[in-house]
């Protein structure tokens, strides 16, 4: 696992706050070994604020979902003073699209005043208008999605005409701050059978446009709000994703070659050790919490019982139990690939060889 551009993360890596959290979370992973409870709170925080968006995107059904009474703005400042008190270091604000919400800015400001490393993931639609907002309020990471090297595949998994060039407009309004004054730009783009033999050409376009530039496969999860449909379905092939990444990184890039890997090996995803509920948790817009981001499992909500008491409450433990030894579920985003593997390396520093197996 690594990073492509090693000096746009500096700020996160060598700060204080990132440093407290390697700690604190090389903790939780040893605890995990000996069959405890977690000592500390995440190391990320997945928050989904809304599932209002402005896509219909095919690989996605959130924006199908009716329901109101998100979370408020003072029950997220509640909850970063929680999650902060926790020893979690990074936040991810995603939806939906965050931006629809009027309080997002807000929201981001709640977990950045406080320190927290934030990730706002979007699908750059109103960046164009609101990137002003956006480095005002102190993410540390934009990630937008951009799934494609065309419009016309962009356009079409994400159900929006003119999608791709209102993106990439808002994209580059946000680079046209000064470096220091504004967040690490990524763009994004969701791997599925439509689009990827437009990898290498997506690669190119933004090599030396934007600070990242990432992969990630598309999930088709049954039971969760991914649900793969239309010109995204279908099998990706290993073959394709080996000769559109040659030449890039993402060639030498363990994430990409695992995941090509096990393609080959007629799996969808590697398999890896879940750190879900150790190193990571995810809350859903109505307070809803469940150890991983496909939501298979919900632990509770913090609007009925605070989060500290849920996070170490024994329906988590039994959660854990059964995601580090009975797991049949796999996945491979960016996040859960980079958490699985930096859990192992915490792992090995500990010395510890026995305790609970996953």
């Amino acid at each position: 696992m690594r990073f492509n551009n090693f000096l746009a993360y500096s700020r996160i890596i060598c700060s204080s706050g990132f440093l407290n959290a390697v700690r604190a979370t090389r903790r939780n992973v040893l605890a995990a070994e000996r069959g405890e409870a977690p000592p500390h709170g995440p190391y990320m925080a997945e928050l989904d604020i809304t599932y209002r968006c402005n896509c219909r995107c095919q690989m996605c059904q959130r924006w199908q979902d009716p329901r109101r009474g998100e979370l408020s703005l003072e029950e997220y400042r509640s909850l970063a003073d929680t999650l902060h008190r926790m020893g979690a270091h990074q936040v991810s604000v995603a939806g939906g699209e965050p931006l629809v919400r009027k309080d997002a800015f807000d929201i981001i400001r709640a977990f950045s005043n406080r320190g927290m490393s934030v990730n706002l993931c979007t699908n750059g639609l109103l960046l164009d208008r609101l990137h002003q907002e956006v480095c005002d309020s102190g993410p540390t990471c934009v990630t937008v999605s951009l799934d494609g090297a065309t419009a016309e595949s962009h356009d079409r998994i994400r159900g929006r005409e003119g999608a791709f060039a209102r993106t990439e407009r808002g994209v580059m309004a946000i680079l046209r701050h000064p470096r220091r004054k504004r967040p690490i730009i990524r763009v994004r783009m969701t791997v599925n059978a439509l689009n990827q033999t437009e990898i290498g050409a997506f690669y190119r376009r933004w090599k030396h446009v934007a600070d990242d530039v990432l992969l990630q496969p598309v999930h088709d999860c049954g039971d969760t709000y991914y649900q793969v449909s239309g010109d995204t379905a279908g099998r990706v092939d290993p073959e394709i994703i080996t000769a559109q990444t040659r030449g890039t990184p993402w060639s030498r890039d363990a994430y990409v070659g695992r995941w090509v890997a096990a393609l080959r090996n007629g799996e969808h995803f590697p398999w890896q050790t879940c750190y879900a509920g150790v190193m990571m948790g995810r809350i859903d817009p109505w307070g809803n919490l469940y150890p991983c981001l496909e939501q298979h499992v919900r632990i509770g909500s913090i609007r009925d019982t605070p989060f500290e008491k849920l996070w170490r409450s024994p329906v988590f433990e039994t959660e854990r139990e059964r995601l580090a030894t009975h797991r049949t579920c796999r996945c491979w985003y960016n996040n859960t690939g980079v958490i699985g593997h930096y859990g192992r390396l915490l792992k090995a520093t500990g010395g510890i060889g026995n305790g609970r197996k996953s």
